[in-house]
């Protein structure tokens, strides 16, 4: 018999949509530095220049590494589930899950890392938006750490989980107000769009403006 879901994690995050528009950033400039390349030699791809050729590669090592990071980063997105019975952890991008009973569940923790743009010498990165790891101690000692939630996320799974076990109040559907996730995310929010303004621009001036 198909269990009910009872809650469900929202898989798109702030960050998700960084590494999303950072993957096509990156991609945009390996096209810039490869036509840049390429007009250097009179519009073929040949090694006339030692030195410009293996600057060249190099760039496109940086970015390719950048890229495979923030695709590994993609592909291990988790989706929560709460059931009557159980907690399921799923792979958005993958047949495989982890299903918990309650009962097994020892605790579940927190912690939450700010994330911030590049510092220099003289002054500390800003400060764009936080990093949730979410740890569940099971009872057997070992320990399941997932970004599937975010802080609100993470205080609705605890108040059902104590409903669920403990049997009393009415379990209710809670979803975040869009108030509440502009609020919390605003700084990254207007990061994100001058990124976006960014990208559009590369985009525009690579492909439209030859």
């Amino acid at each position: 018999m198909k269990q009910k879901i009872l809650y469900k994690s929202n898989p798109i995050s702030i960050m998700n949509v960084f590494f999303v528009i950072g993957i096509i950033f990156c991609g945009l400039m390996i096209k810039l530095a490869l036509n840049s390349f390429i007009s250097q030699n009179n519009g073929v791809f040949k090694i006339s220049n030692t030195v410009e050729f293996y600057s060249f590669l190099a760039i496109i090592i940086v970015f390719l590494v950048i890229i495979l990071g923030a695709l590994f980063y993609l592909l291990k997105i988790q989706i929560l589930r709460l059931t009557n019975e159980h907690l399921v952890l799923s792979y958005l991008f993958f047949p495989y899950k982890i299903k918990i009973k309650f009962d097994d569940i020892k605790q579940i923790r927190q912690i939450s890392k700010e994330v911030k743009t590049s510092g220099t010498l003289f002054s500390e990165g800003t400060h764009i938006t936080n990093s949730f790891e979410t740890y569940i101690d099971l009872e057997n000692g070992k320990s399941i750490k997932t970004y599937a939630l975010n802080k609100y996320e993470y205080q609705e799974v605890l108040k059902l989980i104590r409903k669920l076990k403990t049997g009393e109040g009415k379990l209710e559907e809670h979803k975040q107000s869009w108030i509440i996730f502009l609020l919390e995310n605003f700084i990254a929010l207007v990061f994100l769009i001058l990124v976006l303004v960014l990208t559009i621009g590369l985009s525009n001036a690579l492909f439209f403006n030859n």
